[in-house]
């Protein structure tokens, strides 16, 4: 018979494991956060108020536009008693208001001023005068343009004041009383006798 040929001998073969597969990891998705705009409030400084205490006799009241008239509450409404207008003077003047008349209530007959008088100047321009009413019976408790006080030496103005306790007009707006400037005189003045002593040295117009 035939012989096959020997087997070879089994080989000791070291087989080398094959390297890892490469898989690439999935990386998480990067979220860029929202950015949201946010408005902000401004800051004011907080206000400040600056007190300060009026002089005695005046009365603080907002500034008029020019060529406006100013207006004067009556400041105290109990005064306002309740009496016939008829009984009130109402004061008329000569053209240059060298010479003035006055007329009671609806009376045609004129008389002449002859000492002082308290009066005031109503918002329809009338100049009302009383030697006893004060003020506010006069205006009827109402606002008024000017009050004050009025020095009359037979039909003839000596001087005149803003001397209301009970409107308190300002020297400022005197011209709305319509008298003459000349004679005008605060209230400050006439208590210090500074009214007697320019009566001297201001002689009056003559007719």
């Amino acid at each position: 018979m035939m012989k096959l040929p020997p087997k070879p001998a089994a080989l000791n073969t070291v087989i080398a494991s094959a390297p890892p597969v490469y898989r690439p990891q999935r990386s998480a998705p990067v979220i860029s956060p929202k950015i949201v705009p946010v408005q902000l409030k401004p800051v004011f400084a907080p206000a400040v108020i600056i007190r300060h205490t009026p002089k005695p006799y005046t009365v603080m009241q907002p500034k008029m536009l020019s060529g406006q008239p100013k207006f004067y509450p009556n400041l105290n409404p109990a005064a306002a008693l309740n009496v016939d207008p008829a009984e009130f003077m109402h004061l008329e003047g000569s053209f240059d208001q060298s010479y003035f008349r006055m007329r009671r209530g609806g009376d045609h007959g004129a008389l002449v001023p002859n000492t002082k008088f308290i009066f005031v100047r109503t918002v329809e321009g009338d100049v009302v005068m009383h030697q006893r009413y004060r003020h506010p019976v006069l205006a009827q408790g109402k606002p008024v343009l000017y009050a004050g006080e009025a020095y009359f030496n037979n039909g003839r103005l000596d001087w005149w004041s803003n001397g209301s306790g009970n409107y308190r007009p300002d020297a400022d707006h005197a011209e709305q009383a319509r008298l003459p400037m000349e004679r005008f005189f605060t209230y400050e003045d006439v208590l210090r006798g500074k009214n007697k002593h320019e009566e001297a040295i201001k002689p009056h117009r003559k007719l």
